[in-house]
């Protein structure tokens, strides 16, 4: 890089959330998370971050609350109000690691899920070499589409070496849209960018539920709370493109959560923080890109389902406060 990122190393405190907040967030929606100890930890660990990963699905969980009348109206939802909200409080699970990670090495993956890192004042570096062809406009960089590796020595952290030994011995889904087809590949510090990295989190999400759920946790349920990215080409549960609806339902209403909020992970960096009408018309666009893409298929079923659940949200501009409150 020819000029230094400006970047303020954050200051961090430890959150210690009172556990009877988690058990009762699930408890009120009639699941015993305390039956499922593997999971219970690694929710107690989100729920300890600044800007927690599961005080946002709790949001979302509340929302479902707001929308449940007119998402009732619809027939097509299966799933209880309170299954929808059970995957929506487990939808982010993965952000703590592969289902084989153990406490260290999940405090690793948290460290880089957590959104108080990785954030610069500036939003670029000035000229950069690697996209230089002789003139001197400026090329915005952001920090999603950079190597690991690189953030990474520009984070610094204390274990880096540590972080950077554990991610090679990862894999990553990689989606590719020229051939609308997934690989999976040996995690390159070089190569592969934070936000392939940060998107395989749905994946991580799949085997856990799976791995832990004790064969208690349905298969239908683990579908929904793993498959919210289907969008950007993301099939954990191999659903081949016939998403559910609750599925659906959940993705779009990340997705406006992350679009109305300061996206977390720079992924709408340039779309952050806009009101209701500006989502729901960002989101219009993004799920006509991926149908333009043939990344969603099964003809104009899945496309219509997507605009669907986006149009009832639209019909609330109330569930921006929720959010940003």
């Amino acid at each position: 890089m020819s000029e230094k990122m400006k970047y303020e190393k954050p200051t961090v405190s430890i959150i210690e959330k009172d556990r009877g907040y988690i058990f009762k967030k699930f408890e009120t929606i009639g699941f015993k998370i305390k039956e499922f100890p593997e999971l219970y930890e690694r929710v107690v660990e989100l729920s300890n971050m600044p800007e927690s990963p599961f005080e946002d699905a709790v949001k979302m969980s509340e929302i479902i609350d707001m929308l449940w009348t007119d998402i009732e109206k619809t027939e097509d939802i299966k799933f209880s109000k309170d299954e929808i909200k059970v995957a929506c409080l487990l939808h982010d699970i993965g952000k703590s690691g592969p289902a084989d990670a153990d406490k260290e090495q999940r405090m690793m993956i948290e460290q880089i899920f957590n959104p108080i890192y990785f954030k610069v004042s500036s939003g670029k570096f000035g000229k950069d070499e690697r996209f230089s062809d002789k003139s001197t406009k400026e090329k915005k960089i952001m920090i999603k589409d950079m190597p690991i590796g690189e953030v990474l020595e520009i984070e610094n952290f204390p274990n880096i070496q540590a972080i950077k030994e554990y991610l090679q011995t990862l894999s990553l889904h990689i989606y590719n849209e020229a051939t609308n087809s997934v690989s999976l590949e040996k995690l390159d510090l070089n190569k592969h960018t934070m936000i392939q990295l940060w998107r395989e989190h749905d994946f991580w999400t799949l085997e856990s539920l799976k791995k832990y759920g004790k064969n208690k946790i349905s298969k239908d349920l683990i579908i929904v709370a793993s498959s919210h990215h289907t969008l950007e080409g993301h099939d954990p549960a191999t659903i081949d493109g016939n998403v559910p609806r609750e599925a659906i339902a959940l993705e779009t209403l990340d997705k406006y959560l992350i679009i109305t909020m300061v996206d977390k992970y720079q992924a709408f960096i340039d779309r952050e923080g806009k009101n209701h009408q500006e989502t729901i018309d960002i989101l219009k666009k993004m799920v006509k890109s991926s149908k333009d893409k043939k990344i969603i298929n099964h003809g104009e079923r899945t496309y219509n389902l997507f605009l669907k659940y986006i149009d009832i949200l639209e019909k609330h501009p109330e569930i921006a406060d929720v959010i940003k409150k």
